[in-house]
């Protein structure tokens, strides 16, 4: 008896070095595998094609990180990029809101950033309302408000692709030899990483995801504090969600499809926990959706079948989410 409880206590002394450091050993190894397949992976394009590909979703995985703090999840992620991201490209190209000549400077990306945050922030509010308010499961809400948000995109479109080839320049262009996309992503980690770790808010969101019956005993203005949350992560995942548009140049009817798991699975890659009051924006975020980027363009360069791709993408899911339920049950022994 003594024994197998000394080997239960190794064995769950143990998980948290896995949790914490499985990920950083997968990703050396996969880029020793890649290297080894394709001489041309371990090189600074390649590299620098990876931190382009990975930044949009990145931005939407800083988002994501926020909602699942304090135990909600938004599955709604990847159909509002479709539905904001074709929205975006009619107010251009259709209806001349932004006109298309601003673009030829600084003037019409900032313009496109602005409204994206403010439309992706209020589909985020609406999620948040609903979850709070009428105290309905977040997986139900944002599964509803999703398929609502992708039905008014495929009406608007009328299941064409749509011209996003003017926000060119922001998504594919570079300041001297870094991408300008991964300038961005750098400045939302290092924005969002300083509020979760340095102000009263992100401590607010730990606590909540801890117990948010303690929280409201505590103070602190729980259902106000989560759909802030919710805000923050619908603004990002707009916002993400245009600049990966932007990088092939239109919005096609399957756009945006299947990127809320991918998004998921890379928050919790990244050490943030679906049981809620565990994440961190700094390594976190960076090293999940790098990780998924990296097994994408490995596997594209070594010429796999395109069907691999999503069996792949479910495996990714599914270790994620088995990694954090046997890191929960492990911290709860």
């Amino acid at each position: 008896m003594i024994l197998q409880t000394e080997k239960r206590q190794q064995r769950f002394s143990l998980l948290p070095l896995v949790t914490q450091y499985g990920v950083y050993v997968v990703l050396v190894a996969l880029v020793c595998l890649f290297s080894m397949a394709n001489s041309r992976f371990f090189t600074v394009d390649n590299l620098l094609l990876i931190l382009q590909q990975a930044a949009p979703l990145g931005i939407a995985v800083v988002g994501m990180v926020f909602v699942l703090l304090v135990v909600g999840l938004d599955i709604s992620v990847g159909r509002s990029m479709f539905l904001i991201a074709t929205l975006v490209g009619y107010m251009v190209t259709s209806f001349g809101v932004i006109p298309e000549s601003l673009f030829a400077d600084a003037r019409g990306p900032i313009l496109v950033i602005v409204l994206v945050l403010v439309l992706g922030g209020i589909v985020g509010c609406l999620n948040g309302l609903l979850v709070t308010r009428f105290h309905i499961l977040p997986f139900i809400v944002t599964l509803a408000t999703g398929s609502i948000l992708r039905g008014i995109g495929l009406k608007i479109s009328g299941s064409a692709s749509v011209d996003v080839s003017f926000l060119g320049g922001l998504s594919n262009g570079r300041l001297g030899s870094i991408p300008n996309v991964v300038i961005l992503f750098a400045l939302v980690l290092l924005v969002f990483d300083h509020v979760l770790r340095r102000t009263a808010y992100g401590r607010h969101l730990m606590a909540i995801g801890n117990s948010s019956r303690n929280a409201e005993r505590a103070g602190i203005k729980v259902n106000r504090d989560i759909v802030v949350a919710y805000i923050i992560c619908g603004a990002l995942g707009a916002l993400g969600g245009i600049l990966s548009a932007g990088q092939i140049g239109s919005v096609p009817a399957s756009f945006g499809e299947g990127n809320e798991f991918i998004v998921i699975s890379a928050a919790v890659l990244g050490g943030t926990s679906l049981f809620g009051g565990k994440g961190n924006i700094l390594p976190g975020a960076i090293i999940g959706i790098i990780l998924i980027t990296t097994i994408m363009n490995g596997l594209a360069m070594i010429n796999a079948s395109p069907f691999i791709y999503t069996i792949v993408r479910g495996c990714i899911i599914f270790i994620a989410i088995a990694i954090d339920s046997i890191g929960h049950k492990g911290e709860l022994r």
